[in-house]
């Protein structure tokens, strides 16, 4: 007499949240490149979805478009790439639901940032969200040594981090991220507002998970 197959419970077709983390990445990867080439064919994409000043408050959705669109397919493909490898190292810090926050409030704080500098005046490129995510990693694990600076490696990545947006913004890292090419200092202006925003999700990442145990405390309590 055969055996019936197992059946397939609900919990085993149901992602981890790494995995869920990692298809949604993923697929924001993909739509970045494909983005670029649907552009080539589409002249006023740039112009409907970029971060333009005058309109950023009239025309809202260009806070959070302007970053999965690119200049070129170089640009687009690294950064789809750098994405990827952030979720490959930090996924593990986050729910998909905290990941998507976090993406959130460096695109938004990001564009707020840039519009109350007043520059660049345009903006495209997902680079100064993958400054405020790596940022956010980083510190994240970090928080997980008790910040500790005998765990030397995360001081020294967030150092060197630092450093790099201060040589973009002395002009001696140059990039394509501009759509008006011209002061060489707001590449790093972008990176570091990508920085600020990559703190400010750190901060409420940390007073979530805060919360968080909190509530399981009183819960135990009661």
């Amino acid at each position: 007499m055969s055996k019936s197959p197992p059946k397939t419970t609900l919990s085993a077709l149901v992602l981890s949240e790494r995995g869920q983390i990692t298809i949604s990445s993923l697929l924001l990867a993909v739509i970045m490149v494909w983005l670029h080439f649907y552009q080539q064919q589409q002249g006023s994409l740039l112009e409907t979805f970029d971060f333009t000043q005058p309109l950023v408050w009239q025309e809202p959705w260009r806070l959070l478009t302007a970053h999965i669109l690119h200049l070129d397919a170089q640009h687009a493909i690294y950064n789809a790439i750098g994405l990827l490898l952030l979720t490959l190292f930090f996924a593990g810090n986050f729910t998909l639901r905290s990941w998507f926050n976090a993406l959130l409030i460096i695109a938004v704080v990001i564009a707020a940032l840039v519009w109350l500098i007043g520059y660049p005046s345009r903006f495209v490129g997902f680079s100064a969200v993958l400054h405020g995510l790596l940022l956010l990693g980083v510190l994240l694990d970090w928080r997980q040594q008790d910040y500790r600076w005998s765990d030397w490696l995360n001081p020294i990545v967030l150092g060197l981090l630092g450093l790099k947006v201060l040589l973009e913004y002395s002009g001696l890292v140059q990039s394509k991220i501009l759509l008006s090419i011209g002061d060489p200092q707001a590449v790093g202006i972008l990176h570091a507002c990508g920085l600020v925003g990559g703190l400010l999700a750190w901060h409420l990442h940390c007073r979530s998970l805060k919360a968080l145990a909190t509530m399981a405390e009183s819960n135990q309590d009661k």
